[in-house]
């Protein structure tokens, strides 16, 4: 990293085993390249890495997008971190090497078409933060069914897309971050097709309430961060839907405030975070 690096093929020049071995029939496999906050990097001269096998490129903090990777000559490649300089995901790379994982933060995608998300059925990890979206196409989740993880954090999505026009089957996804979207409301199904959800973060958002029935699909949830959103009511026994929920994080909401905090029904919460506001009386948490 923070280098002088302008053009991928200088690596060869810098490491020549590294490409050299492909030709004497040895494939060498790098654990991860990281080459993230080279800003001049911003080439890629065809077949440049020849043969060689990655199982992480970071190229964070390059001029370098996505869909030059393709022109390397890499045999492998399994995750990738980088910018796209079009505003399309870099569905051709992601088939090309079938990603298992893809990092597209503070990229202007702006829409994510459907010829784009056919593309992508490899992912189990996709991060897409700060990308301006607004909306998730239709069918979205059914797209990537080995996806376990997902970044939606720094959008302005309507939630409500998540699981619309689902096909039915429900998706494996486990870790969902919907933090600083600016949602206010979640209707009752918003959650309806992730059935298998372990970990939802929705800080910095503008929830007011929850009700919960939102929740009623999510019985392995094991982490919920609800931070810094201006909550002031969860209704009665709102946790009694999660049975598995063992964390739960309301840092900076007005939920103290609330004459019914609704914690009654955690059955296997063991870590709460609050932070106690400065009251005018003394007053009493029920827990």
């Amino acid at each position: 990293t923070l280098s002088c690096l302008q053009d991928m093929g200088e690596l060869a020049g810098m490491f020549p085993d590294l490409v050299q071995g492909s030709s004497s029939g040895v494939s060498w496999t790098l654990k991860m390249l990281d080459l993230s906050l080279n800003w001049g990097l911003k080439m890629a001269s065809p077949g440049s890495l020849q043969g060689l096998r990655v199982e992480i490129l970071n190229l964070r903090g390059t001029q370098l997008g996505a869909v030059a990777v393709k022109a390397l000559g890499l045999e492998k490649l399994d995750v990738l971190y980088a910018q796209t300089a079009t505003a399309e995901l870099a569905a051709e790379t992601v088939a090309h090497f079938e990603l298992q994982g893809l990092t597209v933060e503070r990229s202007k995608i702006g829409y994510i078409s459907q010829e784009a998300l056919a593309s992508c059925r490899s992912l189990e990890i996709l991060g897409l933060s700060g990308t301006g979206l607004t909306e998730l196409p239709p069918g979205f989740l059914a797209a990537m069914p080995r996806l376990r993880r997902l970044d939606l954090s720094g959008n302005r999505l309507q939630i409500t897309t998540l699981c619309r026009n689902e096909t039915g089957d429900a998706s494996g996804l486990t870790t969902l971050n919907l933090s600083g979207n600016g949602l206010s409301t979640l209707p009752p199904a918003t959650f309806s097709c992730v059935p298998h959800l372990r970990e939802l973060l929705l800080p910095y958002n503008q929830l007011l309430s929850l009700e919960g029935h939102l929740f009623q699909d999510l019985q392995q949830l094991e982490t919920l961060n609800l931070d810094k959103n201006p909550l002031l009511n969860l209704g009665k026994s709102w946790l009694a839907a999660l049975p598995a929920l063992t964390t739960l994080s309301l840092l900076d909401t007005q939920i103290l405030r609330s004459p019914d905090p609704g914690f009654w029904g955690a059955k296997s919460l063991h870590t709460l975070s609050l932070r106690l506001p400065a009251l005018d009386a003394p007053a009493v948490l029920s827990l």
